[in-house]
């Protein structure tokens, strides 16, 4: 996923966050606001649309105008999809990127994210979700972390990864208390780790984009 930058220009496109990605020497204008990007993950993880049903719906998602951009892919329509996906929001679908240790649950979190947003930077969910791309919401949750805040993000990504204080025959309530603030903010038994599910989500999405190419491969403009 690409980092933020002071340069990039934003753009509306029939009210939607666009913002230019380089690819091969040419500039694609894509809709990546943070809202965006997470329904794009969520078409992934569909399992009920059938892979053209769902190769016409992320066009439309991700380009403003999917058009253009099937002229520009030409036949590299399936490479341009692929390369967008991971720049905009870290979605790998080639199995060929490098990954790091997830810590976080967008769905088990969204609280904990919508608190933060609102009492570290005075802006609600929706705000962030439409007004930002989604890799500047990643980087925003991350300065949360990085500043030692008390938000409740901070609190969860804190005891989820801190190492645990070491037990002497004088702390023994602290650790309980530490133990059990690490309890509360895990994740639910029910629910897999962020790690796993990041995992299944990967395997899913080169499984579909797999499908996917071969659609790709027969787009044409009139088409879409």
């Amino acid at each position: 996923m690409r980092s933020p930058s002071l340069t990039r220009r934003s753009e509306h496109e029939g009210g939607r966050l666009c913002h230019w990605y380089d690819w091969r020497g040419r500039s694609v204008l894509v809709c990546d606001s943070a809202r965006n990007m997470l329904l794009v993950i969520e078409l992934f993880a569909d399992k009920e649309l059938e892979p053209e049903d769902k190769f016409q719906i992320l066009l439309a998602m991700l380009f403003p105008e999917p058009e253009k951009a099937i002229e520009a892919a030409g036949e590299s329509l399936d490479d341009l999809i692929a390369c967008v996906l991971w720049d905009a929001c870290g979605l790998d679908v080639t199995g060929t990127k490098p990954h790091e240790r997830a810590v976080f649950d967008w769905e088990s979190d969204a609280p904990r994210i919508q608190a933060s947003f609102m009492s570290a930077y005075g802006i609600t969910w929706d705000q962030a979700a439409d007004g930002l791309s989604f890799a500047d919401v990643c980087a925003l949750l991350g300065e949360l972390v990085e500043d030692d805040g008390q938000t409740p993000f901070a609190q969860a990504i804190y005891y989820r990864t801190a190492k645990p204080p070491r037990r002497t025959k004088y702390n023994g309530e602290q650790c309980d208390a530490w133990s059990a603030r690490r309890s509360h903010f895990a994740l639910k038994a029910a629910d897999a780790s962020p790690a796993d599910a990041m995992e299944e989500q990967n395997n899913r999405s080169r499984d579909l984009f797999a499908a996917l190419k071969a659609v790709a491969k027969g787009a044409e403009v009139g088409n879409v």
